[in-house]
């Protein structure tokens, strides 16, 4: 199976929205649609995840004369929602 990058999911994902969004689906086909649009969620969210834990940022260090950069870990800002196994639906 292929994997599907951040970008092309993101615009499926955009699609899906769409698509539900006009509301004239019958009901059985909007749910297969939204059970798409919840996996690219998921998808979506897993990358971004992955992208955060790979970017550093470079500070300058405290108390080096030269002012030497060192690479530290790029804190999160605030928690993903729906992260650590709890989904809202």
């Amino acid at each position: 199976m292929e994997e599907v990058r951040f970008e092309e999911a993101l615009k499926q994902l955009g699609a899906v929205v769409s698509r539900l969004e006009i509301g004239d689906l019958p009901l059985e086909e909007a749910l297969s649609i939204f059970e798409e649009g919840i996996r690219l969620t998921k998808l979506c969210s897993a990358r971004l995840s992955e992208a955060e834990q790979r970017v550093n940022i470079l500070v300058r260090s405290v108390g080096s004369p030269s002012g030497e950069l060192e690479e530290r870990p790029f804190p999160a800002l605030s928690p993903v929602e729906g992260e650590e196994g709890e989904e809202e639906l």
